[in-house]
């Protein structure tokens, strides 16, 4: 029997990796989401890969249209092997900033829609048991007040999850969770990364309820960032500019241990930064500051390419 798997709340990043991802593996694939134009751009984005894939409308805020959307995907499919929820809004405010209306309609997604989804997929697999998959983030354990409905919604979804591993497995259902604590551009390196953690969690039984991506470094030791930056060819130089304002702000942060600007000797165009952080928290806080973030807004414009990120850590002396 052919597996399948229903992606809530599909779109690019991670729920099209995953959907390659499953496809590859020869699953069928059915994707959800509530802007049918959105659906109907990834549909064909997927089809220009090869990989067919149906589509359903749904607002994920609406249980009862929830409901008898799994119902519908779970037909087409001739039986659902995995539910995923993966939809989320992604508000960089913070709690004081938004409306009413605003929190209220956040967390009808990021909290009562992913609950929501979890309830019907159980009740869909109570009688010949399935897998529920829940995109994480890390903000459920590491909040940043610029973030606020997400971050409490990630934090809610991960409780839920956690809370259910237990009863679930008891009528044969397995739920996990992917807690997803870097930045996921579409078709990157790290989008194909989770979706081959949730491909994992899937279909190894013995896997733990929740997979930390990336893995956190238990080590203690500092991490080497080499991030390679090709800017469009009018806007070599400006690049250089704003890369080089960056370092005595970035120098001064507590976690800093080297923060150098390089050019490439051979194409004017590409820039070079190396870094060296205590930790991996330590970047992230990096990436949330402001002058950081004002320049990544920036580089849809200024790049000729998404950014080339290279994570290593000092090799230890061979024994």
């Amino acid at each position: 029997m052919t597996q399948s798997i229903l992606i809530i709340g599909a779109g690019p990043g991670i729920g099209q990796a995953v959907a390659q991802k499953f496809r590859a593996q020869g699953w069928r694939v059915i994707l959800a989401a509530r802007n049918p134009k959105n659906l109907d751009g990834l549909v064909s984005e997927l089809a220009s890969t090869g990989i067919d894939a149906h589509a359903l409308v749904v607002d994920a805020t609406d249980p009862a249209a929830l409901r008898a959307m799994i119902a519908e995907a779970d037909r087409i499919a001739g039986g659902l092997s995995a539910v995923h929820f993966n939809a989320a809004v992604v508000r960089q405010q913070d709690l004081f900033s938004m409306s009413d209306a605003e929190v209220t309609d956040d967390l009808a997604i990021n909290v009562a829609g992913g609950l929501h989804a979890i309830r019907a997929a159980a009740a869909l697999f109570e009688t010949r048991g399935g897998t529920i998959l829940v995109t994480g983030g890390g903000l459920a354990t590491a909040p940043h007040e610029s973030y606020a409905s997400l971050g409490v919604g990630k934090a809610a979804l991960r409780n839920g999850v956690q809370a259910l591993v237990d009863p679930l497995a008891a009528k044969g259902i397995r739920i996990a969770t992917v807690t997803v604590s870097t930045l996921v551009s579409p078709g990157s390196e790290e989008a194909a990364d989770v979706a081959h953690r949730f491909w994992q969690l899937a279909t190894d039984k013995t896997a733990p309820w929740e997979v930390v991506y990336p893995e956190p470094d238990r080590s203690g030791s500092a991490l080497t960032l080499i991030a390679k930056l090709t800017a469009k060819p009018q806007y070599a130089d400006l690049l250089g500019e704003e890369l080089r304002k960056l370092v005595a702000p970035t120098s001064a942060e507590a976690g800093s241990i080297d923060y150098l600007v390089h050019r490439d000797n051979d194409d004017p165009r590409i820039w070079v930064l190396y870094e060296n952080w205590r930790s991996r928290a330590d970047l992230d806080a990096h990436f949330e500051r402001p002058y950081t973030k004002a320049l990544m807004e920036r580089f849809p414009e200024i790049l000729a390419r998404d950014m080339e990120l290279t994570f290593a850590s000092r090799a230890r002396p061979a024994r």
